[in-house]
């Protein structure tokens, strides 16, 4: 049961959300109108968005297995990557584009109400040497005049009027800040120099018809327009590609800004490893120098010592020691090389905070993590200060890479550390095993032992100097064999149709939007309207019967059909109240005044006289009589000198035009026509009337007002409270329904008047026990 009702009470709200909606159609479709047509003008005026997108492949800089432990360590998979999106992005690869580009200054031209940009396609070219802030931020104006000059213009905005109005107010605009007013007529390559901007324009080829708007910027400050329509994205999580897309109004901007970024990116990738293969071929020249020294300086010893001693063969035993002693003082060289190495580094690291100075020249044949380190906090370092430049230290992005780079540098001491115990280790072992082979020599005669010691030490200097010219003659060729393990795989295209925007998608929602807002606004109506509109708001407020709905009159209607038929169904339901075979009180009242009862009266009275049957009105609204000007009748005499005693009743009783209808009106407005209506006498002229007539029909005060009509509300055989619609206020409903159970006033009923009559309704036509009588009978009647 309670779902059932549930479902009706669902159908109930649905319906009147209908209603409402077929009650300020107007106003709904009219709002749907003007959001769909700014849906469109908006559509219209957004600029064209073409997308340009290149896919480039990086290299995995992780390929030995000791840097895949290492990352797995630190938890760093996937981090190279995720650097080569920052660096993409960063303001110094942007900075570096810009140097290809030349997209500062900016040049329009209207057509059809729109501002087209154009791009390396302008029918002039402007160059600036001297900008001040003003200049940046104002629109030149170039007319042409001929083909020789042109006026130039700058008018400032309204928005930039009401801001330096606003500031003019609060403090003093220095001179270089003020906005610029300027129209004067130059010439073609002519050097135009101003207090606020120096700038030349250059003609490509005439351009009578238009006129063109340009701004100026320098280059350099186009960093952040390039880097808010720009995305970096790997094309998938294990992939090392990545998607670069630039959006931008004009598609050949779009594809030259990719290009200059994949530029730039290839070139700083490349200018990295020749740097680093630059700082190890000064590293190693430094070293060969020295060794060199040292090698000449051996070979001169060995050749003083074989030419002032005559000198034999040395024995075998004492070329095999002498060979030994040789590699083993390399390895220990090469050793001290490493160990020196690893301390510069730990050294540098605890007295600097930025390793971009760190010589890492021999780090990746010392130790390949190491290196590997050292690498990632340069990258780590780099990406910093690039993102310092937009943002602060307390930036999520800034403080996760300073957490990477502390980490990673915690992980480089320990390493450092960890290779220098082993070197030392390693030089332990060399050195013990050296002693023991010196100890073999000294075995040895002494001229053969001091032509051993010559011998090994030009051996040892010899293998060290080979070892760094092969060294070198390998860097060198590493720098001139450099580079770019980044390929661009799929380059830039000019896009043909623009991404966005969507007009129709935009003018379907301003449509669904603006019907949307109509409907939200009805609804809101409705629900602050608190007046009756419809049958439905009586029904669903009291349980008093609906005698009848009367249609809004028409005095351009001659025949006003409706209404009568409205009237004739109000009619037949009197009909059918219980006392048929008796004459009829029908009392007719309202909550205010202006609700139409006198008139509803008026027109009930006349169908029933119609129908044979014997019908007076008297009007005791003594108040605010209104009945004899519906029939034209005199009141210099009525209820109110009846009931005073003034005048019989044979004397105020008027006949009306219409057959078998006889009126009482008011009468002169008395001091009291509460008491007299509330007088005996009043029972005894209805008894009297009942005998001659067969309805009698009360137009009493409304009850809202005063309490005159409440006697004869409970003596009638029928009260109808007649209630307007769009005017009576829903609250009477309920305050008519309270008065009917507190004086248990029996057979009353309720008429809605002045319904907006609508086809579709129904409303006034067969409603009630009237209903199915035809059109054909009515007339009869009539």
């Amino acid at each position: 049961m309670s779902t059932q009702t549930q479902i009706n009470q669902d159908e109930i709200n649905f319906a009147e959300i209908f209603r409402v909606v077929r009650r300020y159609k107007f106003s709904i479709i009219t709002l749907t109108i003007i959001a769909t047509l700014l849906a469109a003008v908006f559509a219209y005026f957004s600029p064209n968005i073409y997308s340009s997108s290149a896919t480039i492949f990086i290299k995995e800089s992780n390929k030995n297995p000791n840097e895949d432990i290492l990352n797995k360590a630190l938890g760093m998979q996937g981090a190279n990557i995720d650097n080569e999106v920052a660096i993409l992005q960063s303001h110094t690869i942007a900075s570096k584009a810009l140097n290809e580009l030349n997209i500062g200054t900016r040049y329009y031209f209207k057509h059809n109400l729109k501002t087209i940009e154009l791009y390396q396609d302008t029918p002039f070219i402007v160059s600036h040497t001297f900008l001040t802030q003003n200049a940046r931020a104002s629109l030149f104006h170039i007319k042409p005049l001929d083909k020789d000059s042109f006026r130039l213009i700058i008018k400032p905005s309204l928005k930039q009027k009401m801001i330096n109005a606003i500031k003019s107010k609060l403090t003093t605009i220095p001179e270089d800040q003020k906005l610029i007013t300027y129209n004067a007529i130059h010439h073609y390559n002519e050097k135009i120099q101003t207090a606020w901007f120096t700038i030349s324009v250059q003609k490509v080829y005439d351009y009578q018809d238009k006129d063109y708007t340009f701004t100026i910027q320098e280059n350099s400050k186009m960093i952040p327009f390039i880097q808010q329509s720009l995305s970096v994205t790997p094309v998938s999580k294990e992939a090392t590609m990545l998607n670069i897309t630039f959006q931008d109004n004009v598609a050949k901007r779009a594809v030259d800004v990719i290009n200059a970024l994949n530029k730039a990116y290839i070139s700083d990738e490349l200018s990295m490893k020749t740097l680093s293969a630059k700082k190890t071929l000064e590293f190693l020249d430094t070293q060969i120098a020295a060794i060199n020294k040292t090698l000449q300086k051996s070979a001169r010893n060995l050749e003083n010592y074989k030419s002032k001693n005559l000198v034999v063969t040395l024995s075998e035993k004492a070329t095999l020691t002498t060979e030994k002693l040789s590699d083993l003082e390399s390895k220990l060289y090469e050793l001290n090389m490493k160990e020196n190495f690893f301390q510069n580094i730990a050294s540098y690291i605890k007295t600097h905070d930025d390793i971009d100075g760190l010589n890492l020249s021999g780090a990746e044949n010392a130790n390949p993590i190491i290196s590997n380190l050292l690498m990632k906090i340069q990258e780590q370092t780099s990406l910093k200060k690039s993102l310092l430049i937009d943002y602060t230290e307390q930036h999520p992005d800034v403080i996760k890479i300073t957490q990477s780079i502390a980490s990673l540098k915690q992980t480089l001491k320990q390493t450092i550390a960890a290779s220098i115990r082993t070197i030392q280790e390693q030089k332990a072992s060399l050195q013990r095993t050296i002693e023991k082979h010196k100890k073999d020599l000294e075995a040895l005669p002494e001229q053969e032992r001091k032509l051993t010691t010559l011998t090994r030490s030009f051996v040892v200097n010899e293998k060290v100097y080979s070892y760094l010219l092969q060294k070198r003659a390998e860097t060198a060729i590493l720098q001139s064999s450099t580079v770019s393990e980044t390929r661009v795989i799929d380059p830039a295209t000019l896009a043909n149709k623009p991404i966005k925007p969507k007009r129709l998608f935009i003018i379907i929602v301003g449509l669904i939007l603006g019907m949307i807002i109509g409907i939200m606004q009805a609804l809101l109506r409705a629900k602050l309207d608190n007046t009756v509109k419809s049958i439905e708001d009586i029904e669903g407020t009291t349980t008093l019967p609906v005698y009848g709905v009367i249609p809004e009159f028409n005095n351009k209607d001659k025949d006003n059909s409706a209404f009568k038929e409205a009237l004739r169904v109000v009619r037949t339901n009197i009909e059918f109240i219980q006392n048929s075979d008796k004459s009829k009180l029908v009392t007719v009242t309202s909550s205010i005044p202006m609700e139409g009862k006198t008139t509803i009266i008026s027109e009930i009275a006349k169908i029933v006289a119609k129908t044979h049957k014997k019908a007076i009105i008297l009007d005791l609204d003594m108040r605010r009589a209104r009945l004899q000007e519906k029939f034209s009748l005199e009141n210099s005499k009525g209820m109110s000198t009846l009931l005073a005693g003034k005048d019989t009743i044979n004397d105020v009783i008027q006949h009306s035009d219409a057959d078998n209808l006889d009126i009482i009106t008011a009468g002169p407005t008395p001091p009291n026509p509460s008491e007299l209506i509330m007088s005996t006498k009043m029972n005894k002229i209805i008894e009297f009337l009942l005998t001659k007539y067969d309805y009698v029909f009360l137009d009493t005060p409304p009850i809202g007002l005063v309490s005159d009509a409440m006697m004869l509300l409970k003596v009638s055989d029928l009260n109808l409270f007649i209630l307007k619609a769009n005017f009576s206020k829903k609250e009477f409903i309920g305050s008519i329904e309270r008065l009917v159970e507190d004086h248990k006033l029996h057979n009353s009923g309720i008429i809605l008047n002045q319904v907006k009559f609508d086809k579709k309704s129904g409303y006034g036509f067969g409603y009630g026990y009237g209903y199915g009588y035809s059109n054909e009978y009515y007339k009869s009647e009539s």
